[in-house]
């Protein structure tokens, strides 16, 4: 098996970085030690420049564009890792499909003739694409809503929060994104640790997988903390709920959660842990995707806080003692 990537590797990338060795030394006057640094390579392997161009498999002419693009952004100062691999990458694809890389992966191995394999894959991968960048996009917007929203601190647990949403078809947690190191309090705020990353929480996708194999539009789900007064709230909203006693063992926890879901009818609302011996009672918040999650999650915020100032609105008057008062 010698996918055409490999080429690309032994091929494209040593006489693309030759390319901009040669750029940097001979037309703008850089050492070879500062070429080789801002490339990421060796010295002793920027010396090569030369002898790598003389035996290039690669019209050089291909490379000239997008060695030029880099270079100046070089010596501009302005391009981050981020950019370079877009722009090496993009011209990489290019070369597969019918380029260059692909005639020189077809000239090793005759059997690829009439091959249409990067094709394929370039068609289902721009699909792939498209559907992870919405997820993300949609996990980013629900993780700025909870950051807005201050009194959202109130609903986050000991174990602190997290949203996630899996792709269609979802198999594994790698199939799922989340806020790698939680959503947690700070300075009194809710607070992303890290932007919304693919497998980046194992355990809320375990549960979500469990979920999407019941119901394939229920994508995504949160963790908020539990007590009697949300529950009350839960029901007041007409919430579809499940219960469940959760336990230390991970395999047995998600057994119950599962077989908690299965006892209704459907996917419910809101899937409630009632805790146990050293567990913390939370609620998961399942939804077709985050922002409607975290919609499901303020109406709870919201019945919450009203509750809180009903209280302090009825609280009794705190009358001073005898000793406080004015003689």
């Amino acid at each position: 098996m010698r996918p055409a990537c490999e080429y690309a590797i032994k091929y494209y990338l040593p006489q693309l970085r030759a390319k901009i060795v040669k750029n940097l030394v001979e037309k703008y006057g850089w050492n070879i030690s500062e070429a080789a640094k801002v490339l990421a390579i060796s010295p002793t392997a920027a010396a090569k420049y030369s002898r790598l161009l003389e035996t290039s498999q690669i019209d050089l002419k291909v490379l000239d564009d997008v060695a030029e693009v880099l270079t100046r952004r070089i010596l501009r100062k302005n391009l981050s890792y981020e950019e370079a691999i877009e722009i090496i990458c993009s011209k990489c694809i290019e070369m597969r499909l019918g380029g260059d890389l692909c005639q020189l992966h077809r000239s090793f191995i005759p059997e690829l003739k009439n091959c249409r394999a990067c094709f394929s894959v370039m068609v289902k991968s721009r699909e792939i694409a498209d559907e992870r960048s919405k997820i993300l996009d949609s996990l980013r917007m629900a993780v700025y809503m909870l950051e807005s929203k201050r009194e959202f601190s109130l609903l986050i647990p000991e174990v602190r929060t997290n949203i996630v949403m899996a792709l269609p078809k979802a198999r594994s947690t790698a199939d799922i994104a989340g806020i790698p190191g939680r959503i947690t309090v700070y300075r009194g705020r809710p607070f992303a640790v890290a932007p919304p990353e693919f497998n980046a929480s194992k355990f809320l996708a375990s549960l979500l997988l469990k979920v999407v194999e019941i119901d394939e539009e229920r994508r995504s789900m949160i963790c908020i903390k539990y007590d009697e007064k949300i529950g009350a709230i839960i029901r007041a909203l007409n919430f579809t709920y499940a219960e469940f006693h959760g336990c230390k063992n991970r395999e047995e926890y998600i057994k119950r959660f599962s077989r908690s879901i299965l006892e209704t009818s459907e996917v419910p609302d809101a899937i409630i842990d009632l805790g146990g011996m050293g567990i913390e009672p939370v609620v998961y918040v399942t939804g077709r995707n985050p922002v409607e999650v975290v919609e499901k999650v303020f109406k709870i915020l919201e019945e919450y806080l009203k509750e809180d100032q009903m209280r302090k609105d009825t609280s009794p008057i705190q009358r001073p003692s005898h000793h406080h008062l004015v003689k």
